[in-house]
């Protein structure tokens, strides 16, 4: 009896130990968040006062377009009213290359030389038409001469008329064939590849032996541009399309020349826009007489706007945030606020928008990627504590 009566009391005092030890642990302060802990909430971040961190984070102020100029990409390319592209109009095999590329050449200048059995036919057939016509015309004398002396009757005379005038036909149809082909009359396979204008040769896709036929579908043989004549093509907004017009003037500038400018005019404004960067096409010309500028350069054009309420924002505010470009403006002192802009044209150091900001908005140029990083880390966090959906379901029902 003894014995259960000093376990019961055993027992009872170890209950009551354990529940003043809960009771400890209920009543114990929580532990405090870190005095620079910021909050983030929505869109909003906040710093407690007087963080050291949100005094580190640097900003700077919107301001008004200081140049209405509007910066876009472009790109050179060929001016295609000084370049042609060179195939050829018969089958045959490349013998001879007598160009490489970067060859400065002259107009109706040999570029290769092709070994056509085609060729060879329409050349055979050129000078079977020329004796057939001589034989016709030879034929026709004796018989006119026969028919004088009624020698002949008259429908011979006919007959040999219409003889003549087949021949003169197909002998003026063979010369044609020989004539568009720039090949000459004597039988020798050989067909020319020649440069109808002077320029330099760009491209070539030709090597000895390699077969050529008219019907495949294929890149030219040889592409020759006069390099000191130029398109730039330029990818516009769709936003500032109605201060776009031929005519206008445009200012070129190159990394690889940061001192010097050129000079264009737009001469076309495309009917659509790109379906997927959502651009509109504007093509200028220029000239290049230097040939600083090379085919497939990207260059910034530079174009005077009269567009109303355009903004500029450092480009160190502005990052890209699941393709939108935003930034983080100063709302008050230790809190922040994500902002999504819409630019038209960028530089170097300034984003021009025309929505998403107002004057004087001070927006943070340095720490805008340490903020961002913050709303990633709360939003994983929060998707992390989010119930599984059967468990939400459950709970409802």
């Amino acid at each position: 009896m003894i014995k259960y009566e000093l376990r019961f009391r055993t027992t009872a005092i170890i209950l009551v130990a354990v529940c003043f030890s809960q009771l400890a642990a209920c009543s114990k302060a929580p532990v405090p968040l870190p005095a620079d802990e910021p909050v983030v909430s929505g869109k909003t971040i906040r710093f407690p006062v007087g963080s050291s961190t949100a005094q580190r984070l640097l900003t700077a102020p919107v301001r008004p377009a200081q140049k209405n100029v509007l910066s876009l990409p472009a790109r050179i390319v060929w001016d295609e009213d000084h370049t042609i592209r060179i195939t050829s109009p018969i089958a045959g095999r490349i013998d001879q290359n007598l160009v490489q590329i970067g060859s400065s050449v002259r107009p109706n200048q040999p570029l290769a030389y092709l070994n056509s059995p085609e060729l060879g036919s329409a050349q055979s057939d050129s000078t079977r038409a020329q004796a057939d016509l001589s034989q016709a015309e030879r034929n026709l004398v004796r018989i006119k001469e026969l028919l004088a002396v009624n020698g002949v009757a008259g429908k011979d005379m006919e007959q040999a008329q219409v003889d003549l005038e087949r021949a003169r036909a197909e002998a003026e149809r063979t010369s044609l064939r020989l004539k568009s082909l720039g090949a000459a009359s004597t039988v020798d396979q050989r067909f020319v590849l020649r440069s109808p204008i002077a320029g330099v040769v760009v491209e070539r896709n030709t090597n000895s032996g390699m077969e050529v036929r008219p019907d495949q579908s294929s890149a030219p043989l040889f592409v020759v541009t006069d390099p000191s004549y130029l398109w730039c093509w330029i990818d516009a907004p769709e936003r500032v399309l109605n201060q776009l017009h031929p005519g206008m003037k445009v200012i070129l500038r190159a990394s690889a020349w940061p001192e010097e400018t050129f000079k264009a005019q737009i001469d076309f404004v495309s009917d659509a826009l790109d379906p997927i960067s959502r651009t509109i096409k504007l093509r200028a010309r220029l000239h290049n007489p230097m040939r600083h500028l090379k085919g497939e350069m990207y260059v910034t054009a530079e174009l005077a706007s009269q567009t109303q309420g355009v903004l500029d924002v450092p480009a160190k505010a502005v990052f890209l945030n699941n393709h939108e470009q935003q930034v983080f403006i100063k709302s008050a002192e230790g809190q922040f606020i994500l902002r999504t802009i819409v630019p038209v044209a960028s530089s170097d150091q300034w984003v021009s928008i025309v929505q998403g900001l107002n004057k004087g908005d001070e927006v943070v140029v340095d720490g805008a990627l340490y903020l961002q990083k913050l709303f990633d880390e709360n939003s994983q966090s929060q998707a992390s504590v989010q119930p599984p959906a059967a468990l939400v379901k459950l709970s409802a029902q």
